[in-house]
């Protein structure tokens, strides 16, 4: 009598059908563990450390990591899937962080702009169950709302285009633009509060060298520009050139800068600005993140910098950046 078992092609996983649709069961119970209620984790957290009062940051830290299979051998036939590192690296709740919030929006703007249409359903959803954390969390916040509005509108762009050409049923992918359409609703009903006035320090009341230093640590032309909007004296101090020089620099390389700079150059004569707004129309700016994720050469672990990882290396491993087109290039996308 031959023998009846599981297919050997088969990696094995188990699947649990759910309110979204068929997950894997690994990947459903690592979910399951990162949408349970902040106030069930605050109070778990507060007991463990009331009976362990020694390594409280060492016990408790949670280190979202992934392990990235490079390839398959005759023993192993699973790769590391995109799906399972937006589970296991908790890209849901690294929009809450707000080092971490542009990574993801630029990571979801690569995503939807060229791979959305070939990705897996399992991918899409993850996707837009990311987008609508970030709604939530820019409308909690009142930050970085224009950003996220430029990206849903960019997903309505692409989810009409690829309507014909895409991967996954008719149903899930009419699913996708309804989400869509309600979160553009939702960011267009909100309406920013003015602060009241509660007689407490203002941007403003700050003296100008702390303004100019605040404006000094800003990457995107854009902030600066809004932020002199609000204020005469900052918008003086937003118009000056050594600020603007500073952004030349930082963005662009100095071959760069030569094609736009005049050959007899005067440094007092130069208009900063103006070199500034040539090089962006033409090269664009650099983007720059607070926290990222990186690739650890020792143990093949993906892991978000701040955070780390549980390294078997005794010494303290390299690290590679992973800014996120390199990211996407991992899965071969």
């Amino acid at each position: 009598m031959p023998f009846l078992g599981r297919d050997w092609r088969s990696p094995g996983d188990q699947w649990v059908r759910t309110n979204e649709g068929w997950e894997k069961l690994r990947l459903w119970r690592v979910k399951l563990f990162e949408n349970l209620n902040e106030n069930i984790i605050a109070r778990l957290i507060r007991l463990a450390v009331a009976e362990w009062d020694g390594k409280r940051s060492e016990l408790y830290k949670h280190q979202p990591y992934i392990h990235f299979i490079k390839g398959t051998t005759k023993e192993r036939k699973i790769l590391t899937s995109l799906s399972e590192s937006f589970v296991h690296l908790d890209l849901t709740g690294a929009v809450k962080d707000v080092r971490r919030f542009n990574y993801v929006l630029k990571l979801l703007q690569l995503l939807l702009t060229t791979k959305l249409g070939n990705l897996s359903g399992t991918s899409q959803k993850h996707i837009f169950n990311i987008l609508d954390e970030m709604v939530k969390q820019v409308l909690r916040t009142q930050n970085n709302i224009q950003a996220l509005r430029e990206l849903l509108v960019c997903a309505v762009k692409v989810l009409h285009e690829a309507e014909h050409s895409h991967i996954g049923s008719t149903q899930l992918w009419n699913r996708h633009r309804q989400s869509v359409n309600k979160m553009i609703n939702r960011i267009n009903k909100n309406q920013i509060k003015e602060r009241a006035d509660d007689e407490k320090l203002q941007f403003s009341d700050l003296p100008e060298e702390c303004i100019r230093d605040i404006l000094m640590c800003l990457t995107d032309h854009r902030d600066i520009i809004h932020t002199g909007q609000t204020n005469s004296v900052v918008q003086e101090l937003s118009e000056r050139q050594l600020l603007w020089k500073q952004l030349c620099f930082f963005h662009f390389t100095n071959k760069q800068l030569l094609i736009f700079l005049p050959e007899h150059m005067n440094e007092m004569m130069v208009d900063w600005k103006y070199i500034y707004r040539r090089c962006v129309k033409r090269f664009g700016k650099r983007d720059t993140f607070a926290d990222m994720l990186a690739i650890c050469s020792y143990c093949d672990n993906i892991f978000w910098k701040s955070i780390g990882h549980p390294c078997l290396s005794e010494e303290e491993p390299m690290s590679i950046s992973l800014p996120p087109e390199k990211f996407i290039k991992l899965f071969h996308l």
